[in-house]
């Protein structure tokens, strides 16, 4: 069925054409205008750049992950066979916290040796002591008992000096007795040197039954510690980071493995990557913006690395500011470090030719009615301006894009450039 268009319907279409008209001549108005502001106009194929004062920022890009300046590696003391996982990547742990439990028969056997073996020290130790100490009592009563016959010798010497004078007895028997003196007196110096000598053997054999207790003793220290060890804990507070993959129930654990990464994760920084060519603009203390997925934060370089590898430079970016709830340790991220900021300079916007920093060119600037060529000093290159040094000022017009027929002149006229 076909259907008549009636007036009204003829107005709407007129007013959708003429709001689609509108909205294009904005559209143009606009870009024209943005151009404009640019300082760039269509020159034949060639495009003029206007010289002004400005500000201008260089910036340099750098990539890289975030990373933990608290982080620490959790590793097994001892072997054994896993028999629960307790926690799992992504988990909030507290110090001492248990994260996996082993199983190691042979452990627990050696615990049992080593307290049987301390037994058998400190028994040994108080055997020695009650040794050492009953042939002490029966060297210091010998000595004793030789100072007492020494008293008797003496007293019997003395007797029978007074008893020769009386001639009541012979001469030969005071001899007798005179010699039983000394040879008494003898013994007794002969058992002081033993008993001496017991002293220091005595020292020497308490240390040794001293030091094989403090052996027994810390091979069950040793023996009860590897026990412990089959509860792997947590060695600080933080965020378990990464678990190793190959961990599972039943799974066997050597000893000096890497189980788990645990990291903080307030205490984030970023570890970036930057073009050797750009490394020479970067110093400490310079501001970066991070981006971690879509969110910016502010950070500082904290240091550069003298070296380079594979063309690229690394550096270290402390933030700033409170991270976002996405970040996270290896979670990849981006950044801009502004390395220069110049608030009123003479610039110009940059063009195909300008590569780097402070170089010069031979551009082609208005003069009248000619472009002409003349020597320019640029300086610090940023995001969308170059500095200009010497050679231009404000307000000169810049034609870029020249074409190779004008590429070799001093100079042409304008209107030759508009014919072609």
């Amino acid at each position: 069925m076909l259907t008549i268009p009636t007036p009204e319907t003829k107005r709407s279409k007129w007013k959708l054409a003429l709001v689609i008209a509108a909205v294009v001549a904005a559209l143009f108005f606009a870009f024209t205008q943005a151009m404009s502001s640019m300082g760039r106009a269509a020159t034949g194929g060639a495009l003029q750049l206007t010289v002004d004062r400005g500000a201008l920022t260089q910036r340099v890009t750098a990539y890289g992950r975030l990373q933990s300046s608290n982080s620490s590696t959790v590793i097994a003391e001892v072997s054994g066979t896993v028999d629960q996982i307790h926690v799992y990547p992504g988990e909030t742990l507290a110090a001492e916290q248990a994260m996996i439990t082993l199983r190691n028969p042979a452990l627990l056997r050696a615990v049992d040796q080593a307290e049987l073996a301390y037994l058998e020290a400190q028994a040994s130790k108080n055997s020695t002591e009650a040794e050492l100490y009953e042939r002490q009592i029966t060297l210091e009563n010998e000595l004793a008992l030789l100072a007492s016959e020494i008293a008797f010798a003496q007293e019997e010497l003395d007797t029978k000096a007074f008893l020769l004078e009386e001639a009541i007895v012979a001469k030969l028997d005071y001899l007798r007795s005179e010699t039983t003196l000394e040879q008494t007196r003898l013994k007794h110096q002969l058992q002081q040197r033993k008993l001496e000598a017991f002293a220091k053997s005595q020292a020497a054999e308490l240390k040794a039954a001293e030091y094989r207790l403090q052996e027994a003793e810390k091979q069950l220290e040793m023996a009860r510690h590897d026990v412990a060890q089959l509860t792997i804990r947590a060695q600080r507070e933080g965020t378990l980071n990464e678990l190793n993959t190959e961990l599972e129930v039943g799974s066997s654990l050597e000893r000096g493995q890497a189980v788990a990464q645990i990291t903080d994760p307030s205490n984030l920084f970023a570890d970036l990557l930057v073009a050797a060519k750009d490394a020479t603009e970067l110093l400490p203390g310079q501001v970066a913006t991070i981006w971690i997925r879509d969110t910016a934060v502010t950070g500082s370089v904290l240091r550069v690395y003298p070296s380079a590898e594979n063309n690229q430079v690394r550096l270290e970016v402390r933030i700033t500011e409170q991270l976002p709830t996405s970040a996270r340790a290896n979670v990849n991220v981006s950044a801009e470090i502004v390395t220069q900021t110049l608030s009123d300079t003479l610039r110009l916007p940059v063009f195909e030719a300008v590569s780097r920093n402070h170089s010069t060119l031979e551009l082609f600037v208005a003069e009248d009615d000619r472009y002409v060529r003349r020597a320019v000093q640029l300086g610090v290159l940023g995001e969308n301006y170059v500095q200009v040094i010497a050679g231009l000022e404000a307000g000169d017009q810049v034609l870029t894009g020249v074409p190779e027929q004008y590429a070799d002149q001093t100079q042409f006229n304008k209107e030759a450039l508009a014919d072609d």
